[in-house]
C-alpha cells in the first residue's frame, strides 16, 4: 500500500493522528475485522504493523499468515500464535514463551494510561475492549457502531472546542509506549 503501515506512520515518519483521523483509522479497522469475524476468520495478529494505508489513508487489515477459519469442527483457537504484546488479555501463561511470560503486560492486565483529555466515550470503549473476560468485551460490530457515534458527535461539535483537538495524539502515544 502506498502509505505503508500504521506502525511506520507512527514510529518512523513520526506521524500523528488527530482525533477525527484516529476515529477514521479505528473505523476502517473495525469494518475489516467485523467482516472477517462475520465470515468466521480470526486474524490472530492484529497490530499496527499489519494495518496498511493507501494514498487516501484508507486502512486495510493485512498479513493473514496466522489467520484461521473457525468451523464447528475446529472449536476453540489455540493461543500460541500471534504477537505477544498485542494478544487478547485472557490468554493463559501456559501458552506463552518465556519472553512472553516475562513481559506479562497483557496477562497482568496492565494497560497504557489513557490521557485525561481523551474523548470520554472513546476512553470507555478502550476500557471495555481491555476486559479480561471475553463476554464483557464488545464485538467489532458494536465497536464500529460506537466509533461511528463518537465520530458524529465530534463532527457536530460535541467535543469541547477549547480542548486540544489532537486528543488522539496522546492516546496513540500511550499505545506506542506499551509496544516498546
Amino acid at each position: 500500500m502506498s502509505r505503508g503501515s500504521v506502525y511506520d506512520f507512527l514510529h518512523k515518519q513520526k506521524g500523528v493522528f488527530k482525533l477525527p483521523a484516529l476515529l477514521k483509522v479505528a473505523i476502517d479497522v473495525s469494518k475489516g475485522m467485523n467482516y472477517l469475524h462475520q465470515n468466521n476468520i480470526i486474524h490472530r495478529d492484529l497490530k499496527s504493523a499489519n494495518l496498511l494505508m493507501d494514498e487516501n489513508e484508507v486502512v486495510k487489515v493485512a498479513d493473514f499468515g496466522v489467520a484461521r477459519v473457525i468451523t464447528a469442527e475446529s472449536g476453540v483457537m489455540t493461543a500460541e500464535t500471534g504477537t505477544y504484546r498485542w494478544m487478547a488479555p485472557e490468554l493463559p501463561y501456559a501458552y506463552l514463551t518465556p519472553l512472553q511470560a516475562a513481559v506479562g503486560v497483557v496477562q497482568k492486565g496492565l494497560r497504557p494510561t489513557i490521557p485525561k483529555h481523551t474523548n470520554p466515550k472513546l476512553a470507555e470503549l478502550l476500557q471495555r475492549c481491555w476486559q479480561r473476560d471475553t463476554k464483557l468485551r464488545p464485538d467489532f460490530g458494536e465497536i464500529l457502531e460506537i466509533l461511528q457515534q463518537i465520530t458524529r458527535e465530534v463532527e457536530e461539535g460535541g467535543e469541547d472546542r477549547h480542548k486540544d483537538k489532537s486528543s488522539g495524539r496522546g492516546l496513540f502515544s500511550a499505545l506506542k509506549r506499551i509496544h516498546h
